[in-house]
């Protein structure tokens, strides 16, 4: 099941005796055990009737001993294995085995954060549990995840706050939790969130932030630009930034087919973000021609695989990278290494 089904299920309080959380978002699979935990274990049962495991240093016949147990003065237990995938095979099919008959009184509770493992068991494990799949989440699930996640906490978040807390931070669940709860301790006894408060406290100054420098090149001002990448660098990825201003341009390719006034809500329905991001993109879209935006896309694409490859300075291909999107120049225009004469 997706992890968005999982979640409305659990606050029904319709509850399954076995959970599998497989995926590369270990923010989700934290965020679903920690669900789970908050939901069936009560403090009094946590001495007795609470067991956190992990698969690399426990049997199957170990973890079958505690799952079959009867709770201790409570109506059932809760037993945690972290990292199932690092047990044995034959461990793995006997817990698959379990699964089609699990004990009445126990909740078993199994993680697994290895992507693709095929350890002969999993599949079967899967199969005969409450499978939650915890793949990243898409770039328009991001704000209402963090609008949901604010929510758990007792307060709201405007949206454009969201929106610029997702474009800064990225994809990352854990790094959007940790930059929330900073936002948190920061607004003290306020219940709302704005973009005031995200601007404040989230990350680094906004004069060196994804946004400015997706607003200089949505100017194309290149003096600006380069300014700002370089404050940018020494504090995010150069993937992070590759895939921000890539989101920028490919949302910028949409925004050119939708640049009236009265095309402002479906453009932003369209992206996935608020209409005061949408009316942004509308303003740069006029900068840029199609064949500009395609250029720029390809520019994003080989500086990345330049990087990724390479070894190059960063700082220095991503000034060529501004140069080349601004001026509009091929990719081809950014630096090959040299090949030896044994090449």
């Amino acid at each position: 099941m997706k992890f968005a089904e999982f979640h409305n299920s659990v606050r029904k309080g319709d509850f399954k005796r076995i959970y599998y959380f497989s995926g590369e978002e270990t923010g989700l699979i934290d965020q679903g055990v920690n669900l789970l935990v908050s939901k069936l274990v009560t403090p009094e049962m946590r001495d007795f009737n609470f067991d956190s495991l992990y698969g690399s240093e426990v049997s199957a016949n170990k973890v079958l001993d505690i799952a079959s147990s009867y709770p201790m003065m409570a109506r059932h237990r809760v037993l945690l294995v972290r990292d199932v995938h690092k047990m044995s095979p034959n461990d793995l099919l006997t817990l698959a085995e379990y699964a089609k008959k699990p004990c009445p009184t126990t909740y078993l509770i199994l993680t697994q954060r290895e992507k693709g493992s095929k350890k002969k068991g999993l599949e079967a494990l899967s199969k005969g549990s409450g499978f939650v799949d915890c793949r990243p989440l898409y770039d328009n699930q991001i704000v209402p995840w963090l609008q949901e996640y604010v929510s758990t906490l007792g307060l709201t978040m405007a949206p454009e706050a969201a929106q610029w807390l997702a474009t800064e931070v990225g994809s990352s669940l854990q790094a959007l939790r940790s930059e929330i709860d900073k936002i948190q301790l920061y607004i003290g006894s306020e219940r709302q969130i704005t973009l005031q408060h995200v601007q404040e406290v989230a990350g680094f100054r906004r004069e060196f932030s994804i946004f400015s420098l997706q607003d200089a090149l949505g100017e194309k001002n290149l003096v600006s630009a380069l300014r700002i990448v370089e404050a940018l660098v020494e504090n995010s990825s150069t993937g992070a930034i590759i895939s921000g201003l890539a989101r920028y341009f490919g949302q910028l390719y949409v925004a050119q087919a939708l640049t009236r006034r009265q095309d402002l809500n479906t453009l932003a329905q369209k992206i996935g973000v608020h209409s005061f991001f949408a009316e942004r993109l509308q303003r740069d879209a006029k900068s840029y021609a199609s064949a500009e935006i395609f250029n720029a896309l390809e520019v994003l694409r080989h500086t990345d695989y330049l990087g990724k490859s390479q070894g190059l300075s960063e700082l220095l291909l991503l000034r060529l990278m501004i140069i080349a999107i601004i001026k509009n120049l091929p990719a081809q225009s950014l630096p090959f290494p040299r090949r030896s004469a044994n090449e």
